[in-house]
């Protein structure tokens, strides 16, 4: 398997996840302490009031890549972890509980142009024949540009994995991010998101070979994943192969048109430019294909500068 091949690096192990979901005695205790009172149909909702009430002010930190029970000792942890300590929760409290990860549509970095996909991990809980979302940060809303997929607990421990990885690429470790992305690959080898990060090691290792093999695959479980068609098309474009270049260039062109999202940022970047005119039919679109607070403000502040603009010419 690709993800398992040498690469001349030092091997590394990765991070020890036998206690990943387990809730020590702590938390065993809250979860008794706080549903002790509580009707069956009553436990979840009883356990997630308590929650609330003991973290009002909970600390969120993108690399907060915890454990259950450390996240729940240190009062601060990322969307995953959080997760993990939702479900550690609640399964010890009797309730059927399960990993969620929701992918947004591709968005733009404006200094850097670079195309960000969002994923986002929550919990969900079932109870009495309901299903509820439980999740830390408030969701914008929702639309065919989301989608969703229930994850086994496999799947949820090769995102920990890789956000272990990812963290590991950023301070340039790539011998621990090697061994993270490896691990997160057997236990979900179909997630596309983790291949485009593996990709990203072997092409800053000068394996471009592994690189385009691994965004390939990426793209073979995700046709729409933006990064590993970028990522390709950088990489044929240096190695002149124009043709490949130019196929894929027409490709990620069809997506972006269907993505309100691209338009926001072509608003944003008309703007810094001073092309309000050009920002605001930009904003405009982006608003007929969805509802973002984030457009509203802008198609708010945009409209306001052309006025004036027109005002004082």
């Amino acid at each position: 398997m690709l993800a398992r091949r040498t690469i001349g690096l030092d091997p590394r192990p990765y991070r020890d996840e036998e206690f990943w979901l387990n809730p020590d005695m702590v938390m065993r205790h809250f979860v008794d302490f706080s549903t002790r009172d509580a009707d069956s149909e009553d436990t979840a909702l009883a356990l997630i009031r308590s929650l609330r009430e003991e973290w009002p002010l909970l600390k969120y930190r993108r690399d907060a890549n915890y454990s259950a029970a450390v996240a729940f000792h240190q009062e601060q942890a990322n969307c995953l972890s959080y997760s993990a300590m939702v479900v550690s929760l609640m399964r010890h409290a009797g309730v059927q509980a399960r990993f969620q990860r929701v992918e947004a549509a591709p968005e733009w970095d404006l200094e850097g142009s670079s195309v960000v996909a969002s994923l986002h991990i929550n919990a969900i809980i079932f109870q009495e024949g309901k299903q509820l979302e439980v999740d830390w940060l408030p969701r914008r809303n929702p639309s065919d540009y989301e989608r969703r997929f229930v994850l086994s607990d496999d799947e949820a421990l090769a995102e920990w994995h890789n956000n272990l990885g990812a963290e590991a690429l950023l301070n340039n470790d790539l011998p621990l991010a090697f061994a993270e992305l490896s691990r997160a690959l057997r236990l979900s080898p179909k997630a596309a998101h983790i291949w485009v990060n593996l990709g990203v090691l072997y092409r800053r290792v000068g394996l471009d070979e592994h690189a385009e093999a691994s965004w390939l695959i990426a793209i073979e479980y995700n046709q729409r994943q933006l990064q590993a068609l970028s990522n390709l098309q950088r990489l044929y474009l240096a190695q002149g192969r124009a043709q490949l270049a130019d196929e894929l260039s027409a490709v990620i062109a069809y997506y972006r048109q269907k993505n309100p999202y691209y338009f926001y940022f072509l608003a944003r970047q008309a703007e810094k430019e001073n092309h309000l005119e050009e920002a605001l039919r930009h904003i405009k679109r982006a608003r007929r294909m969805h509802s973002d607070d984030r457009f509203d403000r802008l198609h708010v502040r945009l409209r306001e500068r052309v006025m004036e603009a027109r005002e004082s010419s």
